[in-house]
């Protein structure tokens, strides 16, 4: 799967889902080997993500809409892809990628805003 069609199965149950069920966000991912992707989704409230991935043909996602937010997404390996949206409140980011094919997209909108992007 790419990293495009992650990105809109990510939209689509972000739209779907009732801001009051987000309330408590928070999420976690960890991979090691080879077909490595990833997701994480959120709405509203506490926010935080993470995503770490080791391995072979890494992609990953994060999104978020309102409130804590917060990120991170870190990957080693080979096919590096990573994009992290946050929309509104006390957004933060990260993401540091190591490997040959790099490639990294924040965007932030409103409030705290902030973001680092390391690649090597």
């Amino acid at each position: 799967m790419k990293l495009a069609s992650v990105l809109l199965a990510s939209a689509m149950i972000l739209v779907t889902i009732p801001l009051a069920n987000a309330a408590g966000n928070e999420a976690d991912v960890s991979q090691t080997g080879k077909g490595n992707q990833a997701g994480i989704g959120q709405v509203g409230k506490g926010n935080y993500s993470g995503i770490g991935q080791v391995g072979k043909k890494n992609e990953a996602v994060s999104l978020q809409a309102g409130k804590g937010n917060v990120s991170g997404i870190g990957q080693f390996g080979k096919k590096n892809e990573a994009l992290t949206v946050q929309v509104g409140k006390n957004n933060v980011s990260g993401t540091l990628q190591f490997g040959k094919y790099n490639e990294a997209t924040t965007t932030q909108v409103g409030k705290g805003n902030s973001s680092v992007i390391v690649q090597y």
